[in-house]
């Protein structure tokens, strides 16, 4: 069954992260606040490393500027990699790096439907059409407004969004089997090693 095509910018609002050195600009009297902020590094192959993540001192920022669960993320440049926010990565400040999608109260898309979308090589060819800039090619909010997704029914849409959350589940403890037996062969290497010495 066909379906229907739809600009991103009636599906989700998009709203674009905090420049940091205006959230670290401390004025007198300021209360300040400790907080995990998302940063690019922190973004690859459609998950969030925690271990990428930074914790900085800022002024008070938009409530709106931290993810919650639901969001997708988008870098602003290339790569443009995107993830989707679940319920242990809210409340992360996006820099201005990013810009968040959130869905609103009538969206028509699955947001883990479109975060999968978002990251097929198809969606991300586009997004380096419509950026700007000549060394650096930025995304802008109007411009990814614009972006046509393709939106099939919400049955359609909820099942690949389950089925891409489960191929990251599996290729989440596929990295950690890997990292698992890397270490265990280097114990193991220094283990004869020390016993020949």
């Amino acid at each position: 069954m066909p379906c229907e095509y739809l600009p991103l910018g009636s599906l989700v609002d998009i709203k674009t992260g905090a420049p940091m050195s205006r959230a670290k600009k401390i004025a007198v009297g300021d209360d300040l606040i400790e907080t995990r902020v998302l940063v690019p590094a922190a973004m690859a192959d459609s998950r969030i490393d925690d271990a990428q993540l930074v914790i900085e001192k800022v002024s008070k920022v938009k409530e709106e500027l931290f993810t919650r669960e639901g969001d997708v993320i988008i870098k602003a440049s290339t790569p443009y990699d995107c993830v989707y926010i679940d319920k242990e990565h809210e409340g992360l400040l996006v820099t201005s790096f990013g810009l968040i999608l959130r869905s609103t109260s009538e969206s028509l898309v699955d947001m883990r439907y479109l975060a999968l979308f978002l990251g097929l090589e198809q969606a991300n060819t586009e997004l380096q059409n419509m950026s700007k800039g000549m060394t650096i090619q930025l995304l802008k909010k109007r411009d990814i407004g614009d972006l046509m997704i393709p939106v099939p029914s919400a049955e359609e849409q909820a099942r690949l969004g389950a089925l891409s959350e489960g191929v990251q589940k599996y290729k989440e403890l596929c990295r950690a089997i890997s990292e698992k037996s890397s270490v265990l062969l280097q114990s193991e290497f220094a283990r004869i090693v020390q016993a020949i010495n």
